[in-house]
């Protein structure tokens, strides 16, 4: 991404986008319940951090991304106190440690060349949970029938598309 995309996105923010998103996608909560029950989360192009929020609520120590400043810091007055680790970074440039994380959140953020580093920051045993919409919808989503060979090595515990949206989650072995 760009300065001129942190900027965008930024624009979005102060403007009021998202202010709906308060409780984690369902996708999210379904997939909690074949994770880890403790560790360390990461919540990757994080918004208004409900997502983040929701894995630090359920005890996981928890880090959260985002391009954008105004959205870190409507996410930082929406988690009310509780310990999360902010960065304002570009996914690009981001570096995801190696087997560290129990959970690692993606949804309604897409790129091919993110998905090898989501998946190379599982622990053992972690969970990926990854939501976007199909390519009709944004030049950046993927094609249809692509996502499971984005993360091919790991179980696939839910894989769902249709006309609206592509979910997957997966376990690493």
């Amino acid at each position: 991404m760009t300065e001129a995309d942190r900027d965008r996105w930024d624009a979005r923010y102060q403007e009021g986008s998202h202010q709906s998103d308060s409780e984690p996608d369902a996708l999210l909560t379904e997939a909690l319940q074949h994770a880890p029950a403790r560790g360390r989360a990461i919540d990757l192009a994080c918004g208004r951090g409900r997502h983040a929020i929701a894995l630090a609520r359920a005890g996981y120590d928890v880090e959260a991304v985002d391009i954008s400043p105004a959205a870190l810091s409507a996410a930082r007055e929406q988690a009310q106190g509780l310990e999360i680790l902010w960065h304002a970074a570009d996914l690009d440039e981001f570096q995801l440690p190696g087997s560290a994380f129990a959970v690692v959140c993606c949804i309604n953020f897409s790129d091919r060349a993110l998905a090898a580093r989501m998946v190379e920051s599982l622990a053992p045993g972690g969970i990926l949970v990854f939501a976007t919409c199909p390519q009709e919808q944004s030049r950046f989503s993927p094609p249809p029938g692509e996502i499971p060979a984005w993360f091919a090595s790991l179980e696939v515990l839910v894989h769902r598309e249709d006309e609206r949206r592509i979910e997957f989650v997966g376990r690493a072995q």
